[in-house]
């Protein structure tokens, strides 16, 4: 009977291992969770760079700009599974001799140690698991970087982002930095800032809230041309043709006519004159051609356009754009100021989205967050609902630092491992 209570624990202890082994050779690795968890935690890092950023400028504290040009990750699974020592026969097997203890009559028997069947220890089964993420990261501290960074977005950029279908009243908050109006024989300056006080023209209160009302409903946008050249061929030296893209600023009828439609009345209540009666128009442009070409570019910082038909006599505008950095510190500057609710987006009709232009809360735990951080013991949160002009220019950001790094920037970097 003890031979086969043996050979029955046997097979039993047997069948687990073997079907333990069969299971790791059965196991199929998969990327899928993995991959979407660092798409997510990478969005969560990029997301929480702008903030910080945004916030730093309302503190006034120097930006930091950094990139990550390369994330992995690696998962280890080990399961190791073998026979365990075994000993058959119809017998313990004692490990030790019996031996006698006391003295006279009293008499004790020690009995030698028995062993077991079945020996299980570490190298019978063993499991280990590590995973490690690992990333490129780069402090971006080049002269070329900060040269793009601080240099005034051209038209052309600006053309991109109309193209993607970014809102132009926000692309108009966004870029530009002052608008000057010449009226009369004088003119006015209008910075775009929370604190600044308005001025008054012909008697009347005029902000540069108003010159964005003048640019959305007079259908304003930009125009682009690509022109190419030849330029060389001297000195046995063979002509070679670039392509030098022209952009300038316009009124599109197509785009104004929308806004009739899509506003309310009173966004054309700052005009002077007919909405036809700006000038250029789109169109109607042709960029310089022939030896011109190598000394013309089509980036400016400072654009012009006029209106016809004021009673005033023609009205002469000046736009002055901003560069990425001014655009984190207008955000950064309404932060400090909370004035939020103050600057915001006229918006369409029939829309219910949040007009805020930057809705950031300061209030932990009472909502849900698309993003948030904490700077200097503050707390700073964008809702995870609403907020979308706020999540359309974070994004908007992640674009046009994209755009200002190169790849030389990327080049040399150093690399950050994280194991738990």
């Amino acid at each position: 009977m003890r031979l086969v209570s043996v050979k029955g624990n046997v097979r039993g202890t047997l069948a687990v291992f073997i079907s333990l082994i069969l299971a790791q050779c059965a196991m199929v690795d998969t990327i899928d969770g993995r991959f979407a968890q660092i798409n997510r935690s990478s969005a969560v890092a990029r997301n929480e760079s702008i903030l910080l950023n945004i916030v730093r400028a309302s503190h006034n504290v120097p930006l930091n700009f950094v990139a990550a040009s390369r994330i992995s990750g690696s998962t280890t699974a080990t399961l190791g599974g073998g026979l365990p020592s075994i000993l058959t026969g119809p017998y313990p097997i004692a490990t030790g001799a019996a031996f006698a203890t006391g003295v006279g009559q009293s008499v004790n028997v020690v009995e030698p140690a028995l062993t077991r069947d079945v020996g299980i220890n570490s190298t019978t089964l063993n499991a280990s698991a590590n995973a490690a993420n690992s990333f490129d990261l780069t402090v971006l501290e080049s002269k070329e970087f900060y040269s793009a960074l601080l240099s005034p977005v051209d038209l052309p950029t600006v053309n991109f982002f109309i193209r993607q279908g970014y809102p132009h009243e926000l692309l108009f908050w966004l870029f530009t930095e002052s608008v000057r109006e010449t009226v009369g024989g004088h003119t006015f300056e209008y910075r775009n800032l929370a604190s600044q006080p308005c001025e008054i023209v012909m008697g009347n209160e005029r902000c540069f809230k108003d010159m964005v009302d003048v640019a959305v409903t007079t259908g304003l946008t930009v125009e682009t041309r690509t022109v190419s050249g030849a330029i060389g061929g001297s000195e046995g030296k063979p002509a070679r043709s670039p392509s030098i893209v022209y952009a300038r600023l316009c009124f599109d009828p197509v785009l104004a006519h929308r806004a009739q439609k899509e506003y309310e009345e009173g966004i054309r209540a700052k005009l002077y004159g007919p909405v036809e009666g700006h000038r250029p128009r789109c169109g109607m442009w042709r960029p310089p051609s022939g030896k011109s070409l190598a000394t013309l570019s089509g980036e400016t910082d400072t654009l012009t356009f006029e209106m016809l038909g004021a009673p005033y006599g023609p009205v002469k505008y000046q736009i002055i754009t901003r560069s990425t950095f001014g655009i984190y510190q207008f955000l950064g500057r309404l932060l400090a100021e909370q004035a939020a609710d103050a600057v915001h987006l006229r918006g369409r009709r029939n829309t219910s989205e949040d007009p805020r232009i930057l809705a950031i809360s300061r209030e932990f735990g009472s909502r849900p967050c698309f993003v948030e951080i904490r700077f200097e013991g503050e707390y700073y949160c964008v809702p995870e609902h609403g907020a979308q002009y706020t999540k359309r220019i974070f994004s908007l950001l992640a674009q046009l630092l994209a755009l200002k790094t190169q790849t030389g920037d990327l080049a040399i970097t150093p690399v950050v491992r994280v194991s738990p």
